[in-house]
């Protein structure tokens, strides 16, 4: 709690000044060519309702910000790479990278987040997330161990190391009308609880910076049935390069890297 009462202190003053930072990105996202990749739990439906009626409100005092569709919500585990516009080098690892993963899944018992208050960053709004024990830091660590044994830690924490379990609400693309307003809203929100989530399925995803559903891959899909999270579905990838680029329908994508992503299944 102490993280994100902080996290507060320090941006509600700023947002409320009217000093938001804004994403350049999402006022033209058909030109993000920035990919990553990343593994992520998504939170129940419940949930996901709830934090809608506190994104219906704020949508009414600034409807042009980037919104998360219920879609797009989740909780990011670990960014194996950041996204990149030059991502070819890491897809050549990618059979190293699901090997990683694969590792650490085999262990990883399932585990329950709270979903409680807001706050806020200087670009976004954010849904504070509780692990009820140590299983999200521990499958974050024991991760962290097994890409650097394969030599892919350098791409690790580059923005910052993640601490959190954390649902982003909200992204900053335009100046707030009121931002006094904006801010007095969200601190209505501060204790509000928007259920638990269990989580029992992990997902991997190439996708942007945003993880946007829509223009991402889903590349394994982790269940965890009695306790141990155990790769359960194959997904079907199109025999055809990934793509730095997207449309606005989830369409095929190139990276520059002639590899059939379908042969790290292998």
């Amino acid at each position: 709690m102490a993280h994100y009462d902080a996290l507060w202190a320090g941006a509600a003053p700023l947002v409320r000044a009217g000093g938001a930072i804004l994403d350049p990105w999402l006022s033209r996202c058909a030109d993000e060519a920035r990919r990553g990749l990343t593994l992520l739990a998504r939170p129940h439906d419940n949930c996901r309702g709830c934090t809608f009626h506190l994104l219906e409100q704020l949508l009414r005092l600034k409807p042009a910000q980037r919104y998360q569709p219920a879609s797009d919500l989740h909780h990011t585990i670990l960014s194996l790479f950041p996204a990149t516009a030059d991502c070819a080098p890491y897809l050549t690892q990618l059979p190293a990278y699901l090997a990683a993963v694969a590792e650490v899944a085999a262990v990883t018992p399932s585990f329950a987040i709270d979903i409680r208050g807001v706050t806020l960053t200087p670009g976004a709004v954010l849904a504070q997330g509780f692990p009820r024990d140590a299983t999200p830091a521990t499958v974050r660590e024991h991760l962290r161990a097994a890409l650097h044994a394969r030599g892919l830690g350098d791409a690790l924490d580059q923005r910052y190391r993640l601490v959190t379990a954390h649902m982003t609400l909200v992204r900053f693309a335009t100046p707030l009308d009121d931002p006094q307003r904006f801010v007095a809203a969200l601190a209505t929100a501060r204790g509000t609880d928007f259920g638990l989530t269990m989580v029992g399925r992990l997902e991997l995803l190439f996708g942007d910076c945003s993880t946007r559903l829509r223009a991402s891959r889903k590349l394994r899909t982790i269940s965890c049935p009695n306790g141990n999270c155990q790769p359960t579905k194959r997904l079907a990838v199109p025999r055809q390069p990934l793509a730095t680029r997207y449309s606005s329908q989830p369409a095929s994508v190139t990276v520059g890297v002639s590899m059939d992503i379908e042969n790290a299944f292998v």
